[in-house]
């Protein structure tokens, strides 16, 4: 558990703020963190005077808070020179900065700093920082974009979300019994889809002078559940109102938390405020320009700047992680290298340039582009300093455009010489793939290998007993390479993997049973990445009838959908089909009693239930308990016997036999 204290704007009453904190502490402590949103110091505009309020001997090490403190809402009366001393502060007092993503004392926390504003929202700098920083008050674009940047990358869900401003549409499906009574119910739509995007279990903010606990709602299940977001507005520090402006929780981190605690539906609980505007702009963040006809990804929108009587779009650069709509395929993409890559320049320098020659955001490499063919997608990231690469990949909806991309090659784009090639081919990654990995689980030249669990190997295959085994009849089919996929690896492998899919069907028949499994493909980064295995259990013939129906009904609880691909004769027909339903993407995809097969290509970002196929295989076979495999470990000793029980078995029908 971790305890924490919310507050709400401080208002330079620091002072009252700790009073208030050590006295909580002191009878319902010890409390590990303070965390408070909302305006910190006096005053409600940027001040580059010298500070000299109440946090100051708090900065010069003459007092420390009574528990750590963290805090946003950076601006008022002499905040930008407070906030420039505290990182050399030895105090326990810290400002979070203007956004992204931290772990505070466990948990995972995101923040925004600052309100919407319409002006401010479309300024950024040419380093790509927020000209609205520290010591003001509103947020940039650029802001959001790296809380957006941070969210890609964070790995969890997000414990609690900060936030200066209430979003919009907060209080939308609540009965009016259920609304607070004499506040305003407007909000930002901005903060409504950064709420949209963190999915918090805990949504804190502040800017209403009143205290608000909404009933939970429900987020959409992207595929590791639909967990629950409750909001607390809190008011500010000292009101006279008496109105509340000092929460207490006690938090177990979602890191720490089992799927079941994690994804438990509080009783009261709503729908999700806020999925209506799910994947557009908010209206007040919004111009009313068109953005054209492709349909990119929240970066690409820029503001607007006056020149020469005109309007003109104000570009900005900002990372593209590509369409999960669409099925990534190297064989029709170009890696495109020198793309024009600096931020655009703040609004003071617009009218001493007559363009913005050295910045090329999506809708110039789209418009550039399409000479080539139609683009279908893009993917531009940062580095790890968070700034953008010089290069992208560039899908087409043709190997034929690809290749006329490639032709352009030397040719400019807003002064800047483009290089182009296509992307790495398959051929190319298979060689890099097959190699033994060091720490894989399942290289048999690893010495930390089950190699008691084989139950057959054959000239690049092996047969396996799974190690958290649903039942005795649970098995794994894996290349003896280290490849990634059955997609990456040779026909000569997956031809055998097919020999002994069938083999087992023959073994599981002369028990009235048939052959059920699937494969997931997830580019995991532990234990040296995803190594190819295909799980295959023998099921009950009257459950091998509602293994279609099972294996969509759960991914209709996980929130997503498959695609049913028919039985088609020969290995090279079954990888073709493969290939165009998931490109060179990840995938899960199960194989039904019937040949035919069940497939969901796993987009970028998403978070895919990792326990799903086990889920279904678990009960089809009558052991729905089963389906976690902590739960099914057992000794050595047993392992062994269940091998051996296994290899008898199956020695009539074992390839190599």
């Amino acid at each position: 558990m971790v305890k924490v204290l919310f507050a709400g704007d401080v208002g330079g009453k620091v002072e009252a703020l700790f009073k208030r904190v050590a006295a909580v502490n002191s009878s319902n402590g010890p409390f590990d963190m303070l965390l408070c949103t909302g305006g910190f110091f006096a005053g409600s505009g940027p001040d580059d005077d010298e500070y000299s309020g109440e946090l100051l001997p708090y900065i010069t090490g003459e007092k420390k808070a009574p528990v750590p403190t963290y805090f946003v809402g950076g601006w008022g009366h002499g905040s930008k020179q407070a906030l420039e001393a505290l990182p050399a502060s030895e105090g326990n007092v810290k400002y979070l900065g203007r956004s992204g993503v931290v772990t505070v004392g466990g948990l995972l926390v995101a923040f925004l700093d600052g309100q919407y504003n319409a002006a401010a929202f479309r300024t950024q700098e040419p380093t790509g920082t927020s000209s609205v920083g520290p010591g003001c008050r509103y947020y940039a674009e650029s802001d959001v974009d790296r809380l957006k940047l941070g969210l890609a990358k964070a790995e969890g869900d997000i414990d609690v979300l900060l936030t200066c401003e209430w979003p919009a549409g907060l209080c939308d499906g609540l009965p009016d019994t259920a609304k607070p009574q004499g506040v305003p119910l407007d909000g930002a739509a901005m903060c409504a889809e950064v709420a949209l995007a963190c999915r918090p279990r805990y949504h804190v903010a502040a800017g209403k002078r009143a205290f608000f606990a909404r009933a939970p709602y429900l987020n959409s299940d992207l595929g590791a559940g639909g967990h629950a977001t409750r909001f607390i507005g809190l008011a500010e520090v000292g009101n006279t109102s008496k109105q509340k402006w000092l929460h207490a929780l006690a938090l177990t981190p979602a890191a720490e938390m089992t799927p079941e605690q994690l994804t438990a539906v509080p009783e009261g609980t709503t729908k999700c405020p806020y999925e209506v505007a799910s994947r557009k702009r908010g209206a007040d963040a919004m111009d009313d320009e068109q953005l054209g006809a492709q349909d990119w990804r929240w970066q690409q929108r820029g503001g607007k700047r006056q020149q020469g009587g005109q309007q003109q779009r104000l570009p900005v650069a900002a990372p593209s992680l590509g369409r999960q709509d669409v099925v990534k395929d190297k064989s029709k993409t170009a890696f495109v290298r020198n793309v024009p890559f600096r931020h655009a320049p703040a609004a003071a320098q617009l009218a001493c340039l007559p363009a913005c020659p050295f910045l090329a955001t999506e809708d110039d490499l789209v418009e550039f582009f399409s000479q080539c063919g139609t683009v279908v997608d893009l993917v531009r990231r940062t580095n790890k300093e968070g700034k953008l690469n010089a290069f992208c990949h560039i899908q087409f909806d043709s190997v034929e455009a690809m290749e006329r991309a490639c032709q352009v090659t030397g040719s400019q784009l807003m002064g800047r010489t483009l290089y182009i090639d296509a992307a790495t081919s398959g051929a190319e990654a298979k060689a890099r793939a097959a190699k033994p990995v060091e720490g894989c689980w399942f290289c048999l030249s690893n010495p930390n290998a089950d190699v008691e669990l084989v139950a057959s190997v054959g000239e690049e295959c092996y047969v396996a007993l799974d190690k958290g085994a649903i039942t005795d009849q649970h098995v794994l089919i894996l290349p003896v390479e280290h490849f990634a996929s059955s997609q990456a690896a040779p026909s000569s492998a997956t031809e055998e993997m097919q020999r002994y899919v069938s083999a087992l069907r023959s073994c599981f028949a002369a028990s009235g049973k048939e052959l059920v499994g699937f494969e997931r493909y997830m580019a995991l980064r532990k234990s040296g990445g995803n190594h190819c295995h295909f799980n295959a259990i023998a099921v009950p013939s009257a459950a091998a009838k509602q293994a279609q129906e099972a294996f969509e009904r759960g991914a209709a609880r996980h929130g997503f959908e498959l695609q049913h691909l028919p039985k088609v004769a020969g290995d090279a027909a079954a990888r073709e089909q493969l290939k165009a339903a998931v490109g060179e993407g990840e995938y899960f995809v199960a194989v039904l009693p019937d040949g035919s097969r069940l497939v969901h290509p796993i987009a970028y970002g998403e978070r895919f239930p990792l326990n799903y196929g086990r889920e279904v295989l678990a009960e089809l076979a009558g052991v729905p308990q089963r389906a976690d495999w902590k739960a099914c470990a057992a000794s050595k000793a047993e392992e062994e016997a269940r091998t051996e029980r296994f290899k008898a078995a199956f020695r009539a029908y074992d390839i190599m036999q």
